[in-house]
């Protein structure tokens, strides 16, 4: 594998840049781990440009290891300020100041300014120095306005108060914190950078387009059904539903493993309407520890099998479930996958869940249509090809049918049928059972 070392020492920046760039046969690593995990101050950042601060870091790395090197700098330019905060967006309310302060002394300076005045971008500028020595400079933005009080809890920086253009699932309306990681990093300014050098320093050709795997959550990659399990534990553990309701649902569930044609936000208006009683945060701490608790112990031994084997083939790993946000972000991040859709629900002022979703549930044809979005605001259209996808729902057809190949995972019996008339690939849950144990043991870490 060849090396690209990037100028920085936070690893999860590396990884992120890492998913979006995924460049066949390279591998990125910060500067600290290049150089036997030793960290070297960066030089200072006194450009009056983001690309003069990418250069200076790139530069710098360079001349240091010899390797090709990354580097990046990015910030928020607002047109009522002109320009600013700028270079300077990370200290704007002085060194050392909170994002917080930062967020407080734009909201003031933008007092009484109109909201078509407050247009503003994220802008991400890239510096690329192969092993040669030749320079790459690449530049990307995220267009938006800033909002007149801060929304969200996700995120960072001044993302709490800007509102990009055209968001997918309520445009013009939510804010950066308000979006998933996955839903950012699909529009976000540094993904529009990164996929302008791929073309212009390693010149991926039509034919070379990113090949995207999508894999379902409950009862594709985990032998188990989320929101079920997710009854389970607000009944007899939590006490925040009651039995009957409990009871209404796992019927659900057994007649949706069945195939049968049901309302699928009957279980999502159940649980979220047992949690509108608490904070958000509240509600994705018991979603989470489920997750750690109960559902990772869950995973299909070939499914885990076939993701890694996938990743060695230089495909991209994208989960696609109407499973819950704060479940699927631990599932992406702990099988290394590269991103993931999934239910997003809205959260008022207040920090509580209001039962409702943002925008439509990645469910039935949805799953394909978000996908699909996803992956032409992230690589750009005719960039990428869904080669595989796993799915285990009769209403997971049209996302299968999209694919190069598709595979029923312990399917339905409809999707049963369906798989047989076209040819797929059936993966029968006989061979994919396992003991408790041995799905522990696939954690010896823990």
């Amino acid at each position: 594998m060849k090396r690209i070392v990037v100028a920085t020492h936070n690893n999860h920046k590396v990884k992120e840049i890492s998913a979006i760039l995924n460049i066949p046969g390279w591998e990125l690593v910060p500067l600290s781990d290049h150089i036997s995990n030793t960290i070297i101050d960066l030089p200072p950042e006194n450009a009056t440009t983001f690309t003069g601060n990418a250069r200076i870091k790139a530069r710098f790395a360079y001349d240091l290891t010899g390797c090709a090197t990354l580097a990046d700098d990015s910030g928020l330019v607002v047109d009522a300020l002109d320009g600013a905060p700028g270079v300077y967006s990370a200290r704007y309310a002085g060194e050392g100041a909170t994002a917080r302060q930062c967020n407080e002394k734009l909201l003031e300076a933008l007092d009484g300014v109109k909201r078509n005045k407050r247009t503003a971008r994220f802008v991400c500028s890239l510096i690329f120095i192969d092993e040669d020595g030749t320079e790459y400079a690449v530049e990307g933005t995220c267009e938006g306005h800033i909002s007149t009080t801060p929304r969200g809890k996700n995120g960072f920086g001044y993302d709490p108060l800007f509102v990009p253009n055209d968001a997918q699932g309520n445009p013009g309306k939510r804010t950066l914190a308000q979006f998933s990681a996955a839903e950012k990093n699909a529009i976000s300014h540094r993904a529009v950078a990164l996929a302008a050098l791929r073309k212009l320093a390693f010149q991926i050709q039509p034919d070379e387009r990113i090949r995207i795997v999508a894999f379902d959550f409950d009862g594709t990659l985990i032998d188990a059904a989320s929101p079920v399990r997710l009854v389970n534990r607000l009944v007899l553990h939590d006490h925040v539903m009651s039995f009957w309701v409990g009871v209404k649902i796992a019927f659900w569930g057994m007649r949706y493993k069945m195939g049968s044609e049901l309302d699928q936000s009957l279980p999502r208006r159940y649980i979220f309407g047992s949690f509108t009683d608490f904070p958000s945060t509240y509600a994705n701490s018991i979603m989470v520890s489920l997750y750690h608790e109960k559902l990772r112990y869950y995973f299909r031994p070939e499914a885990l099998r076939r993701i890694e084997e996938h990743k060695q083939a230089g495909e991209l790993i994208i989960l696609v479930s109407a499973s819950f946000d704060p479940i699927l972000k631990e599932v992406t991040r702990e099988i290394g996958a590269d991103g993931y859709i999934a239910t997003q629900m809205e959260i008022n002022n207040k920090g509580y869940y209001t039962g409702r979703t943002i925008g439509f549930p990645p469910e039935g044809e949805q799953k394909l249509v978000q996908l699909t979005a996803y992956a032409d605001m992230r690589f750009g259209k005719g960039n990428w090809v869904i080669t595989w996808a796993y799915g285990d729902h009769f209403s997971d057809a049209p996302l299968l049918a999209a694919a190069e190949h598709a595979v029923a995972v312990d399917p339905c019996r409809r999707l049963n049928s369906i798989a047989k008339e076209r040819g797929w690939e059936i993966m029968p849950l006989g061979v994919q059972r396992v003991k408790s144990q041995a799905r522990r043991s696939l954690y010896q870490a823990d």
